[in-house]
């Protein structure tokens, strides 16, 4: 989910203007409402010779923004512009950008396109933004709106980026955030806590929670928001670089972090996938439909579901899997139990077409403190041997 922060606003505007232009005839504003036209040529909101009819837009104004538009024109020389308007559409094809200043919008910010904020102050009375709406923030930047929407658009914070939300978006109900993008590369300030990810009822798109290594995502008292993290629902996705909890965490979704420390009973289940460099917590549960991967795991596994191993997968308690479960390796993987592996169900080899094992190659499929059971199956083409507590594959 991460995302590359070099594009600069020059070239945003040039590849919105290139777009534009092959759709200018799509798109019809809104009757009475002022339409950016960039006639003059100098990006300034300010100037009437930007906007059809040739008139700033005023309190009363709604505005509609075709293509690509900037509010930075009056601030360019260090000033701060203030601008008050009724109401701003943005299209799909439309980028907008303000630079720092105060921006009021009396009722809504229709956001279909981009929006690029630059150390703004914004207030809606209501903001929605659909796929592909997308808001990014670039310095330090405040948004105001009783129903800020992000339904199935992005909100990306920056590196250089601090976002304060001064009201919980329309998405985030009793700790339950159900959609949106949540991209953060800076700081991003939410109200109040989560308790749940998970997608809109019959939502075509994922609600995604993204915190890149370095970046800061806090709630309204300094605290992470998703300490409070008790259940991942379908179709959700949580991609940070730690998290830990006091707490059980059940999961129906994908989560992906690279230090994950519950103290608790981890539960996967059917839907949820999880990859973890290294994952620590009271017990694990993977159940059927489910798929647990990572580094190390410092606790025990029951395994209903799949375990997955690329490379090594170190468990530092038992591992236990049921008829029902599966070790699916990449040939030459190895599966380290510290404790006792008591196993059922099949051992499920993978190879790489383009360079596959040879007849006689070998690796050690697992080793543990004590070996119980056997595998029931394994993939066709190998033989298993068990001796002591590991198990040797041969490519036959």
């Amino acid at each position: 989910m991460k995302r590359q922060t070099t594009v600069t606003s020059v070239v945003l505007g040039a590849l919105l203007l290139a777009a534009n232009a092959a759709r200018a005839d799509l798109y019809t504003c809104p009757t009475g409402s002022i339409q950016w036209t960039g006639n003059a040529h100098d990006g300034n909101w300010n100037n009437a010779g930007n906007w059809k009819p040739r008139k700033v837009p005023g309190l009363t104004s709604d505005v509609c923004i075709p293509s690509f538009a900037t509010a930075d024109g009056a601030g360019l020389n260090g000033s701060k512009p203030s601008i008050s308007v009724h109401s701003i559409t943005v299209d799909t094809g439309g980028g907008l950008i303000f630079g720092s200043g105060t921006v009021s919008i009396a009722t809504s910010l229709n956001n279909q396109g981009l929006t690029s904020l630059y150390g703004t102050t914004l207030s809606a009375g209501s903001i929605y933004m659909p796929n592909p709406g997308e808001i990014d923030v670039f310095d330090t930047t405040s948004i105001t709106s009783p129903a800020f929407s992000n339904t199935t658009g992005t909100l990306w914070v920056y590196p250089t980026g601090t976002l304060r939300l001064a009201d919980n978006p329309v998405q985030l109900q009793n700790g339950n955030l159900s959609g949106g993008l949540w991209l953060v590369s800076g700081t991003l300030i939410f109200p109040s806590d989560i308790s749940e990810i998970s997608a809109q009822p019959g939502a075509a798109y994922a609600t995604v929670v993204s915190v890149d290594s370095g970046a800061t995502f806090e709630d309204a008292s300094g605290n992470n928001p998703l300490a409070t993290l008790t259940s991942m629902g379908s179709d959700a996705v949580l991609d940070v670089p730690a998290l830990t909890l006091d707490h059980d965490l059940t999961s129906q979704g994908n989560v992906s972090v690279g230090t994950l420390n519950i103290n608790g009973t981890y539960t996967l289940e059917s839907g949820a996938s999880t990859g973890s460099s290294s994952l620590t917590a009271t017990a694990v549960d993977v159940q059927s439909g489910a798929v647990l991967g990572g580094g190390t795991v410092a606790s025990s596994i029951t395994n209903s579901g799949t375990v997955e191993v690329s490379g090594t997968l170190t468990v530092t308690g038992n591992y236990t899997q049921t008829g029902s479960g599966a070790l699916t390796e990449q040939f030459g993987s190895t599966l380290h139990v510290n404790s006792n592996a008591a196993l059922s169900g099949p051992l499920n080899v993978q190879v790489n077409p383009k360079h596959p094992p040879v007849s006689g190659a070998k690796y050690t499929a697992l080793t543990a403190g004590s070996l119980n059971g056997s595998f029931t199956s394994h993939t066709a083409g190998f033989t298993l041997t068990t001796s002591g507590n590991s198990i040797l594959v041969t490519k036959q």
